[in-house]
C-alpha cells in the first residue's frame, strides 16, 4: 500500500511525531510505501490510505482532504483539539474539564485563560469542524478519547480505540537493573517543564518525601529555570536530550505528575516498556495502561479517591513515591509492566488493526 502521514512537523518532536515515526518504520518494514509530511500534497494521488495528525488550519482545507482522498482517509485524534479551542481540556483555575463543545462558554473559557489568542478562537470554527469530523473514521490513543468523541457527537463505529505503536519490552535490558542500587529511590521526570506536566509539583513532592532519593529530570521548557532555582538538594536537571531513552536504565520509578488530561502519556508507557514503573495523577486516559497497585500507583485523596483534586497535590504524590520504595515491590512492578506493554502495544495486532478499519 502507498500510504501518508500527514500533519507531522520533522522540526517538533513529541508524541506524535514518535507515533508517527515507529508506525511508519513498521508499515515500511512490511514493504508499505510510507510518506511523512507536514502538509498534504496540493493534487489528488494514488495513495490507498492517508492518515491526518492534525486537522488542516481551515475547514474548507479539511472539505478538500475529504472530497480528495474520500473513504481513503483516516484521522488519529493525539489531543483534545476537536473539541477544546486550548487543546488542554481544563478551566482557567485549572479544574478539569468534561463538558462538550459547547460555542459560548468555550470561547469564554479560552479567551480568559489565553487572552492573547482572543481574536484566533473567536472565530475558529469549531462546529464546523465537528461536522466535518464526524463523518472521517478516526484512531483515538485511550477509551477516554473516544469517550470524549462520542460525547460531542461522534457515531461509535467511528472511533476506535488503537494504542500507540512501541517497541516489544526490553526484557533484557530489565533483566540487569539492580532495583535503589544505593539505597536511594532512582525518580525520573521525561517531558516539557511546563505548568501542565506538573514539574512544580514533582519538585515540591521531593522536597516533602521521607524517603531517601534522586530525582533527575530531563527536558526543557519555559519553567525550567524558575524550578532550578527552587528545587531542593538531590533534584538534577539534564536539560534536553537527544537520546533520552537511555535515562530509563537507571531509574526506578518514572514520574508522570501531568495536571491535565493526558490523552494517553506516552511517556509513561514508554517507561512500562523499559520494566519501570510509573507514578501517575489519575487524569485522561492513563488508565488505559497503569493499573494501580500492578504496573505504578496513582496518588490518592485523604478520602482514597484518585481521581479528584485532592489527589493532585504534592503530598499525595509525595506520599505514592515512597510506597514505591521497596526493592522488591518494584520488582515486581517492573515485570507487570513487561507483561503490559507486551499485551496491550503489540505491533502486529497494531499493524493489522490500522490496514484493515
Amino acid at each position: 500500500m502507498k500510504i501518508l502521514f500527514t500533519g507531522v512537523y520533522p522540526h517538533l518532536y513529541g508524541g506524535l511525531e514518535r507515533f508517527a515515526e515507529r508506525a511508519a518504520a513498521a508499515l515500511r518494514a512490511l514493504g508499505h510505501v510510507v510518506d511523512v509530511a507536514g502538509d498534504p500534497p496540493q493534487e489528488l494521488d494514488d495513495r490507498d490510505l492517508v492518515l491526518m495528525q492534525k486537522i488542516p488550519p481551515t475547514v474548507d482545507g479539511l472539505r478538500r482532504l475529504k472530497s480528495r482522498y474520500g473513504d481513503r482517509l483516516r484521522f488519529y485524534a493525539h489531543d483534545h483539539e476537536l473539541y477544546c479551542l486550548r487543546r488542554h481540556y481544563y478551566d482557567p483555575f485549572r479544574h478539569l474539564c468534561n463538558r462538550t463543545y459547547s460555542f459560548l462558554p468555550c470561547r469564554i473559557c479560552a479567551a480568559a485563560t489565553r487572552p492573547s489568542y482572543l481574536m484566533r478562537n473567536l472565530f475558529r470554527p469549531l462546529c464546523a469542524f465537528l461536522d466535518e469530523m464526524r463523518s472521517v473514521r478516526t484512531f483515538v490513543p485511550s477509551h477516554y478519547i473516544k469517550e470524549n468523541l462520542l460525547r460531542n457527537g461522534f457515531a461509535p463505529e467511528n472511533v476506535k480505540v488503537l494504542y500507540p505503536l512501541f517497541v516489544r519490552p526490553f526484557r533484557s535490558e530489565a533483566e540487569s537493573r539492580g532495583w535503589m542500587p544505593h539505597g536511594a529511590l532512582r525518580v525520573l521526570f521525561m517531558g516539557q517543564i511546563i505548568a501542565g506536566k506538573g514539574v512544580g509539583m514533582l519538585v515540591k513532592a521531593s522536597g516533602m518525601m521521607n524517603t531517601p532519593h534522586e530525582l533527575t529530570v530531563v527536558g526543557t521548557g519555559r519553567d525550567e529555570a524558575k524550578l532550578r532555582r527552587a528545587a531542593p538538594p538531590g533534584v538534577v536537571f539534564k536539560g534536553w536530550q537527544e537520546n533520552a531513552q537511555r535515562f530509563f536504565r537507571e531509574a526506578d520509578v518514572c514520574a508522570v505528575p501531568s495536571l491535565w488530561n493526558e490523552p494517553f502519556g506516552t511517556v509513561g508507557a514508554e517507561a512500562l516498556s523499559h520494566g519501570v514503573p510509573v507514578v501517575t495523577f489519575d487524569v485522561g486516559g492513563l488508565r488505559d495502561w497503569l493499573v494501580p497497585g500492578k504496573t505504578g500507583l496513582f496518588p490518592k485523596a485523604p478520602d482514597g479517591r484518585t481521581r479528584t483534586a485532592k489527589a493532585r497535590t504534592p503530598a499525595a504524590l509525595a506520599e505514592a513515591l515512597d510506597a514505591m520504595a521497596s526493592p522488591s515491590r518494584l520488582a515486581e512492578m517492573g515485570a507487570n509492566a513487561l507483561d503490559t506493554v507486551e499485551r496491550l502495544f503489540d505491533p502486529d495486532r497494531f499493524i493489522k488493526e490500522f490496514l484493515a478499519w
